[in-house]
């Protein structure tokens, strides 16, 4: 469907508010996991999907890094970053259990600990821990506000998040961009002394500024990595055939900017 971005559903989650922001007109399809958002822009059932890429207390989202390495027609368009105001809620005051997606439990530790919950159960989303609740007089949920609204929750706390905390998301699809504040490579290195020294080398000398470097396990090759990078500027041409003299292989996935209102793209 060429008018539609696919996102991580259901509905109320963080990705469908960080979605609405740049949908305008077009239609919005709920997807269950990442890999499935990936999966529908191969698959041309969406133009777009948008997938959180980093959250700033826990770090990268492992899902996302290792679809964007192994799907190889696939490119980072824009950058999407939104605040992770966390609520506790749910249909009555009483309750023994909460729901909430792993990551939003990671990032409430210091308040869960607090409350001394009986049972925080890990699930999917954050809106399908709001879903839930919403059927189970027993349970709450570590959810958006949006959720919580959506599904008709009694909101008890407000901002539990321990610190700051914001989720950066990325806009993909099968269109290659090559101008922005920023770009994306991804690259496989020999399994030899001073491999990546030289492939950092080749960033020093076109003096060029990384801003992320992080790395995941190839899956067909037990304790061997690939390499996710971000660096400031454009796609980079005579930088790419330098990192291809000292890498396996080099992937780039994209030039991007982060998203203002003032975007007229959208």
């Amino acid at each position: 469907m060429s008018n539609s971005i696919c996102f991580l559903g259901p509905i109320g989650s963080f990705s469908h508010q960080a979605v609405t922001m740049v949908a305008e007109e077009k239609v919005l399809i709920p997807k269950g996991t990442i890999t499935g958002v990936i999966n529908s822009i191969s698959e041309e059932e969406c133009s777009e999907g948008l997938v959180p890429i980093e959250n700033s207390l826990e770090g990268p989202v492992n899902e996302t890094l290792d679809n964007l390495f192994y799907k190889e027609n696939l490119f980072i368009n824009l950058e999407i970053e939104i605040p992770i105001n966390l609520v506790l809620a749910s249909k009555n005051d009483k309750f023994n259990i909460v729901y909430s997606h792993p990551h939003a439990i990671q990032e409430c530790r210091d308040y869960i600990r607090r409350k001394s919950f009986d049972k925080v159960i890990p699930v999917e989303s954050t809106s399908r821990a709001a879903e839930l609740a919403s059927t189970d007089p027993n349970a709450a949920a570590i959810c958006s506000e949006m959720a919580a609204r959506i599904y008709n929750l009694r909101i008890f706390d407000q901002n539990i998040e321990d610190n700051v905390n914001i989720t950066r998301f990325f806009l993909i699809s099968k269109k290659e961009t090559r101008e922005g504040t920023k770009s994306s490579l991804i690259f496989t290195i020999p399994h030899e002394s001073g491999s990546l020294y030289h492939v950092l080398g080749k960033f020093y000398e076109e003096k060029i500024n990384l801003n992320m470097i992080y790395s995941r396990p190839l899956k067909s090759i037990p304790w061997r990595y690939y390499f996710y990078v971000e660096y400031e500027g454009n796609k980079n041409e005579r930088l790419l055939n330098k990192l291809s003299e000292v890498t396996t292989s080099v992937s780039f996935k994209g030039s991007y900017s982060k998203f203002s209102n003032n975007d007229s793209r959208f």
